[in-house]
């Protein structure tokens, strides 16, 4: 990396979190000191030491972490909590966590400000209000320390890794678990990408995965780092990630293939935190470096070189600042690089070696792209050959190679070959139809250069049934595409024609424009597309499905319009893809508003109170989760509110609780709190965690005992 694209500065320790809040960079180091610099001039605006007497935390610990609103989670080392501090014109103490009963070992604060969560050497995971500071839920416990955890770019998704190597992907909205991945080493990061569809993860043995959340699938899974990897960052638009490792190597992944673009030396030793502002991409190492990498630097010369196609000059520019390989602008190398490797490949059959490495040179920093590249240049003898073959219409002897060399289909050789095939195809077609029985030994001679066994099938069809070929094309032209598959049906040879090519191919652009009228949301064209799409038997399962999702679209839009909450929340259960759609999370923010006017509620331990400002959402299965989370936090407030007003029924109220929520923390710690353990011991049950979907939620869970015995009456819920 060469220098004069990055700059240098320093704080006190390892740098263990980044973050930008407004105009200034904040840093968080394991000397307990918190920076500030402008996030442009990188001047520092303010330093403090916030425990100076302390126990530094491990110099690549993941306990620290900012948010974008200027607050800090600060975890004390051997004290079990943490302070939650304000960065202002002074830092000031919000908040203390004191939750857990070992040390905390991870925490992270979502972008949008609405939460912070931690981890701990307990297992536990709680997550908390980050605009009043009070503990809103936890996760169930794990069996080893809390490894890690991140919020998706829009909070709407929660990841959490621990040593056990299991990673849970909790959803923010429904208040409900994902998905759980298992891993074959402790995952050391993770991040969401591709529109919160995928995860990307690095492990402690240096493998690279890529899982898909929606169907709980590990897509890939390579061994891309030769160190222990320790940081990362996904690149503005998802495309890349850029990942350091406890060595000096700083790697960048190109997350749609899970392979290594490129490794280079960071010339700073164990790379811990790593970030993206708009204009620098920030580098922390655990001997308090700070590196300012000006990571688009060169893009207007870049830019001007890609709108010419001059490669090597843009290449060039790379070449100065390796960070231009993930810009957007590179797409364009992706794009133009099937054409380049046929221009190449043309290159080697002519046996300008030279020529072509040199034609090929500013694409292969791409390893992928150099591996194909390579492929045809170890085998530049049989594409020689190939082409020789087609050049001396030895057509017979060029098909035969492509049987043992199946690369040979992807030269412009073949192209001419199955030109010239078709030239000769269509002129023995023609000669039959005219009279097959004066013609039929001219065609047969016609078609005798392409007598090999790949075509042999073909010819002999053709001499058999020309008719049937006239028909193929007689019914494309009349647009009769049932009758031409029903024909393909009866006629499989078919399947081998140029004919049946172009009509696959215009499936696939059909296929394109109904996804892009769907996007626009033109759904009666895009309906028409799909219908259209069902007469093709490779199309039609898909096109079905798009059927069926355009309607329900409709029948969202439309719930949405009338308010109708049962039914717009009934569909998106139904249909989980349609959680994307852009109205309807702007439908779904309603219930945001109703959920922050009934925390006040649950706050102050009135549990029908929550209820009544919950409304008609109280009978939506697609919010149960979520609402439980609050009247949870209702109950417990209420019990804590009651304790000194009567004597309890503790067996019965504990009961309605635990009957719909299990022998949660928190209620233990309430107990605890005020010294009914004893009480605890006598309720055996351990209840269920999510029992409430079955138990209905009742306006009390306190239960009181009436003087009189004989007047006590429980319902049990």
């Amino acid at each position: 990396m060469k220098q004069d694209i990055y700059s240098i500065f320093n704080v006190d320790g390892s740098v263990l979190a980044l973050q930008q809040s407004d105009h200034l960079l904040v840093s968080v180091d394991n000397s307990y000191c918190i920076s500030s610099y402008d996030i442009n001039s990188l001047v520092q605006e303010h330093s403090m030491h916030v425990s100076k007497n302390a126990e530094p935390p491990h110099r690549y610990s993941h306990a620290f972490s900012a948010s974008k609103n200027g607050l800090i989670c600060a975890p004390i080392v051997g004290t079990k909590k943490a302070a939650i501090l304000e960065m202002g014109d002074n830092i000031t103490k919000k908040s203390i966590i004191k939750e857990h009963s070992a040390d905390i070992e991870s925490s992270a604060f979502s972008p949008d400000g609405r939460y912070y969560a931690t981890g701990g050497q307990d297992g536990r995971t709680f997550i908390y209000d980050a605009k009043n500071f009070t503990l809103l839920g936890s996760l169930l416990p794990r069996f080893d320390y809390i490894s890690m955890m991140q919020f998706s770019r829009d909070s709407e998704l929660f990841v959490c890794s621990g040593f056990d190597k299991t990673t849970i992907v909790f959803d923010m909205v429904q208040n409900k678990f994902r998905c759980t991945i298992k891993t074959p080493d402790v995952v050391e990061r993770a991040d969401f990408f591709d529109d919160n569809q995928r995860l990307y993860m690095v492990l402690r043995n240096g493998a690279s995965l890529v899982y898909d959340i929606a169907n709980r699938d590990l897509i890939s899974s390579e061994n891309i780092f030769s160190i222990w990897p320790s940081a990362l960052a996904i690149s503005p638009d998802e495309r890349f990630a850029v990942v350091g490792t406890r060595g000096e190597s700083l790697y960048i992944v190109d997350l749609a293939t899970n392979s290594r673009l490129l490794e280079f030396r960071a010339d700073t030793p164990g790379i811990n935190s790593i970030f993206f502002s708009e204009q620098f991409l920030f580098v922390g190492a655990i001997d308090g470096t700070m590196l300012a990498v000006d990571y688009n630097r060169g893009q207007v010369e870049l830019e001007a070189a890609i709108r010419v196609k001059e490669y090597k000059k843009a290449r060039e520019m790379i070449e100065q600042n390796l960070f231009l390989t993930i810009h957007p602008l590179m797409k364009v190398f992706d794009e133009d690089w099937p054409q380049i490797l046929e221009n190449a490949v043309k290159l080697l059959n002519g046996k300008k070696i030279q020529e072509a490495t040199e034609l090929v040179e500013p694409f292969i920093y791409d390893q992928r792209k150099a591996q194909e590249f390579d492929f045809y240049l170890m085998q530049q003898g049989a594409v020689r050959e190939f082409a020789e073959c087609v050049k001396n219409k030895e057509y017979v002897k060029a098909y035969d190679l492509t049987l043992t060399n199946k690369f040979l289909v992807n030269t412009l050789a073949f192209m001419q070959l199955e030109a010239a095939w078709n030239r000769s195809f269509m002129q023995a077609k023609k000669m039959l139809e005219e009279n097959p029985t004066l013609n039929l030994r001219q065609a047969e001679a016609c078609l005798k250069p392409f007598a090999s066994s790949v075509k042999k099938e073909l010819i002999s069809q053709m001499l058999k049934n020309s008719k049937v070929f006239t028909q193929a094309e007689d019914l494309i032209k009349a647009r009769d595409f049932k009758g031409y598959f029903s024909l393909i049906n009866q006629y499989g040879f078919l399947r081998e024609t140029e004919l049946f090519k172009k009509v696959t191919l215009l499936g696939e652009k059909s296929m394109g424009d109904l996804l892009q009228k769907e996007q626009d949301g033109a759904f009666e064209r895009a309906e028409e597309i799909a219908k259209f799409l069902q007469i093709f038997p490779s199309f039609k399962r898909s096109a079905t499905e798009r059927i069926i999702i355009i309607q329900q679209k409709r029948y969202l839009l439309n719930a949405i319009d009338t308010d109708n909450i049962t039914q717009a929340y009934a569909i998106v259960e139904e249909h989980k893809s349609l959680r994307s759609m852009s109205q309807f999370k702007e439908f779904a923010q309603k219930f945001e508003t109703v959920f922050e006017k009934a925390k006040e509620a649950a706050f102050a331990g009135r549990p029908k109170g929550t209820m009544i400002a919950f409304g008609a959402y109280m009978e939506v299965p697609f919010w149960i989760d979520r609402i439980a989370s609050l009247l949870k936090i209702a109950y417990l407030h209420e019990i804590e509110n009651k304790i000194s007003k009567g004597r309890i029924n503790w067996r019965v109220t504990l009961k309605r609780f635990i009957d719909r929520y299990g022998r949660d923390d928190a209620l233990k710690a309430l107990i605890e709190q005020h010294n009914l353990e004893e009480e605890m011991k006598e309720f055996q049950e351990e209840g269920n965690f999510v029992g409430y979907r079955s138990h209905k939620f009742v306006d009390e869970i306190v239960i009181f005992l009436l003087d009189n015995p004989e007047q006590q009456h429980v319902e049990y819920e």
